[in-house]
């Protein structure tokens, strides 16, 4: 009885002595734990995968380094899901211990998580372009960093360069339906109205349709000068490209940075031509720094893809910066407070300055913005805007 009362004490103590490691607070050479969603399965994978990519080779390359806090990333598939981006926030938040999360690839799930990483005082680096997303008058508002460009930026560029540049005066709208979708095509009206450019027609889709036949025929019927084509999914613009040729629609479209993908071509063929964009990427005719991490995928057997590579690159060139200005042990909160004075122009791969500040959680300025057409089966910048 006494040997069993003694192995008893025994385990409860190792038991014991494992809670409190476990629940320990962070030392300061502890790495720093990031959690990842990213869609890495479903309509946005085309986004994920180049993203997680990028983000793995540029993460093994700081911690390389000597002298550098280490950085550990854990991940979590969203599947271009918002209800499971935000069951992965509260797993990677309550089970994974993380100090902050980059993530997710599409805006309605970044929406989904903000509650929960805001009430956790969590710092999101969030890949998306949804307008709300970073609203300044939004609860949740301190809590996130965008490391895309702002869809009202956007939108401005592409309405600019390829809308009311050209004179056109009657478009129609396709978007994707979603949060992304919807408040970039409200903000687009917007801008028409200002102008005095009729909107003749609006139509939408899922972002995992396949078949848009119907809307295409619906925006031929309207005869408009141009279309707006926003969405974030290649699958989605090949299909109504592949749409529009099929029914005779012969206005000039206009499409969302999100399209500058090998992907997007891929799947339209021929029916892309003269498609035109505005975005920070092109792979066919990379700037000097978007050749560096041109190299740096290569070099790691990984093919640049599109957007995505550059959305994960500017989330890690953020977080690398603000973390080294951490003292002691990281926490969200440190992060957070360190991720507002994050400002630079000297990153060895992202073209513009890329700046936050306690007023403006956007990063990308209007510096990094290309206009971008397809011309036999490739992306070639127009000079100049």
């Amino acid at each position: 009885m006494i040997r069993f009362s003694i192995n008893i004490c025994r385990a409860l103590s190792l038991i014991l002595a494992l809670s409190v490691v476990a629940n320990a607070p962070a030392l300061a050479e502890d790495p720093v734990k990031v959690g990842v969603i990213l869609s890495l399965n479903g309509p946005a994978a085309p986004f994920g995968i180049p993203e997680r990519d990028a983000l793995k080779l540029l993460v093994d390359q700081h911690n390389a380094q000597a002298g550098t806090r280490k950085v550990e990333l854990i991940y979590h598939d969203e599947q271009t899901n918002p209800t499971e981006a935000a069951r992965g926030a509260t797993k990677l938040i309550q089970q994974d211990q993380v100090q902050v999360i980059i993530g997710p690839t599409i805006g309605s799930s970044a929406l989904a998580i903000m509650p929960i990483v805001a009430a956790a005082q969590i710092p999101l680096l969030a890949p998306v372009g949804a307008i709300s997303v970073t609203a300044k008058d939004g609860e949740f508002f301190p809590w996130i960093f965008r490391t895309c460009t702002n869809d009202e930026m956007l939108v401005e560029g592409a309405m600019e360069f390829g809308i009311f540049k050209l004179g056109y005066k009657r478009i129609a709208i396709m978007h994707q339906e979603d949060a992304y979708g919807k408040n970039s095509a409200v903000y687009a009206s917007k801008l028409a109205k200002e102008k005095n450019v009729e909107i003749v027609t609006v139509a939408s889709a899922p972002g995992n349709a396949v078949d848009l036949t119907a809307a295409a025929t619906k925006i031929r019927n309207a005869s408009p000068d141009a279309v707006l084509l926003w969405t974030s999914s290649p699958a989605m613009g090949a299909a109504f490209m592949r749409a529009s040729k099929q029914v005779g629609l012969t206005a000039p479209v206009v499409g969302a940075g999100a399209l500058v993908q090998r992907s997007f071509i891929d799947a339209a063929g021929g029916a892309a031509e003269n498609v035109t964009m505005i975005s920070i990427a092109n792979w066919d005719d990379p700037s000097v720094k978007l050749k560096n991490l041109e190299n740096l995928l290569r070099a790691n057997g990984k093919t640049p893809a599109g957007f995505g590579e550059l959305l994960t690159t500017a989330a890690a060139t953020a977080l690398f910066d603000a973390i080294k200005k951490v003292d002691g042990p990281a926490t969200g909160k440190k992060i957070r407070d360190a991720l507002e004075t994050v400002c630079t122009s000297e990153s060895p791969y992202l073209d513009g300055r890329f700046c936050y500040s306690n007023v403006n959680h956007e990063g990308f300025g209007k510096d990094s913005l290309k206009t971008i057409t397809i011309k036999s089966g490739k992306f070639q910048t127009i000079a100049g805007n």
